[in-house]
């Protein structure tokens, strides 16, 4: 940083800092997410053919990795100091080296095709890769955080961007569409064989998924390239820059309330066993493009709702606001599972199932009416969890004195990804328990099956998900309390800035 040329001022609340470049680089960076098609659970079950019970073996070593790596990916980085930044060397990287990992995730299916879905090879390179691609994602991950939160001193600027990214990021589901669409129409081909029919979605999944990683690579480097870190608490703009101990940093944890009280919803929230709605879509429906069928009519409502997402905030606490965008549609899953376990007198065309939940057109519209109930506060959704995130960083900088971002990043995800970890492995043992076919009789579930499939889709989640809601209501960032915290965090880094004589944060 160059010498002071307004020593007695510091980065104030009110100013905007960043630029045109930095905007379009950040509406592109958080469209990126949705652009890219990765391996799903019908790429494992289906096209790698791998064994309900055998994921649920493996699922205990990945997820202890999966923990692992988080820690020691968050203390060092946490250490990192370098003349670009904390963040943005590894924003740089990731999408450099992560392209031959990559081709090679999406080349197994080529190497292992037509083996048995216990093939003791297959198993270990998938869930070795598996582990691999989760180190390089968590890097890459924390330091998007990191970065997001640092780019601009002034709360209401980030909130504003964040928002114009969620708004503008509707373009970024096309490539998904796309490939929805080529899915559905090799998968439901009466001309080949099941065999074939699992090939051709084999070549689509990796053309797309490989085309796709390309693009949003290009995306990530160009944000990486223009944007630039400017909070810096004290501790950063003293003369040592020295980096917080992991047991400082821990010590700071306990300090912060709202993210105990984040972390314990996540832990609850990630005990619930199901989710499985994508699982009941392609092996029982086996119409990938369900979702946006019944999704037109809300998709009129979720742009618009980022228009009201200002006054909500203004009337609202983030809390409230939580609160009810996660947790509206629940009644409604509840009726939809109701709804589909009615017995009907003619079978659904394609599977002989003689439950609603196989006819294509009822459910369509059952979930019509829980999308357009959701995408009332979508924009609400996608913006405040955000903004929760770095409301806790610039909490844990106003409590203790530093900010921390890579320690709070992984501590955010990490009890939650153990619970989440531990639903998952539970949730692939009832699947195997009731028969969950895979391979080329991924579409051939028999009804008992289809029967539990639905269920881990509908009310299971559901009802499960509710415990969460607990630790939700005594989130303690309120108005007030975000008031005081801000205006005391800009006395703070201007005295910070103005003792170590640098210039405040430019744009």
């Amino acid at each position: 940083m160059a010498k002071a040329k307004n020593k007695d001022k510091g980065p104030p609340k009110g100013r905007r800092y960043i630029s045109t470049a930095e905007t379009i680089g950040y509406i592109m960076f958080d469209a990126a997410d949705k652009v890219r098609i990765n391996p799903d659970t019908e790429w494992t079950d289906r096209i790698l053919n791998i064994s309900k019970r055998m994921q649920a073996l493996t699922l205990p070593i990945t997820s202890t990795w999966d923990v692992v790596n988080d820690v020691f990916v968050a203390a060092f980085i946490e250490k990192t100091r370098t003349r670009w930044g904390k963040f943005k060397p590894y924003l740089v990287l990731y999408p450099i080296f992560g392209f031959p990992f990559t081709l090679l995730v999406f080349t197994l299916p080529y190497l292992f095709w037509q083996t048995d879905s216990e093939f003791l090879p297959k198993i270990l390179v998938s869930a070795g890769l598996g582990m691999f691609n989760e180190l390089t994602g968590t890097i890459f991950q924390t330091a998007r955080m990191g970065m997001c939160a640092n780019i601009t001193p002034n709360p209401d600027e980030r909130i504003a961007l964040i928002t114009k990214a969620k708004f503008m990021s509707f373009g970024s589901s096309l490539p998904g569409q796309i490939f929805k669409v080529l899915r559905d129409i090799i998968s439901r081909s009466t001309k080949h064989s099941a065999l074939q029919v699992n090939a051709n979605l084999r070549s689509l999944f990796t053309i797309m998924g490989v085309a796709t990683f390309v693009l949003t690579a290009a995306m990530s480097l160009y944000y990486a390239i223009v944007t630039r870190e400017r909070v810096f608490d004290a501790r950063s703009a003293s003369a040592e820059n020295k980096p917080p101990s992991i047991k400082e940093s821990l010590v700071a944890l306990k300090n912060n309330r709202p993210l105990l009280l984040f972390l314990l919803s996540q832990v609850l929230d990630g005990i619930n066993i199901g989710g499985q709605k994508s699982l009941y879509v392609n092996s029982i429906l086996n119409f990938a493009n369900f979702g946006t069928v019944y999704g037109l009519p809300g998709g009129l409502i979720s742009n618009p709702s980022y228009f009201w997402v200002p006054a909500l905030r203004q009337r609202f606490s983030s809390k409230a606001l939580w609160i009810a965008s996660e947790n509206i549609t629940k009644p409604i899953q509840v009726g939809i599972y109701f709804f589909g376990m009615i017995r009907t007198k003619t079978a659904a065309p394609g599977n002989g199932f003689k439950r609603m939940y196989a006819h294509l057109w009822p459910m369509v519209f059952a979930y019509m009416i829980d999308d357009m109930v959701a995408m009332t506060l979508y924009g609400t959704k996608r913006v405040i969890p955000e903004e929760i995130r770095n409301e806790m960083i610039d909490y844990g900088e106003w409590k203790n004195g530093f900010r921390g971002e890579a320690m709070v990043g992984m501590m955010r995800g990490l009890p939650g990804k153990i619970a989440g970890n531990f639903g998952r492995i539970l949730t692939e043992t009832v699947l195997a328990l009731i028969g969950f076919q895979t391979g080329e009789n991924y579409l051939k579930q028999t009804e008992k099956t289809a029967d539990s499939i639905f269920a881990l889709a509908t009310i299971v989640p559901a009802l499960t998900g509710c415990i969460g809601l607990i630790p939700k209501f005594f989130y303690n960032i309120d108005q007030k309390t975000r008031t005081v915290m801000y205006a005391e965090l800009a006395e703070r880094r201007s005295a910070a800035f103005a003792a170590a004589k640098f210039d405040e944060p430019q744009a």
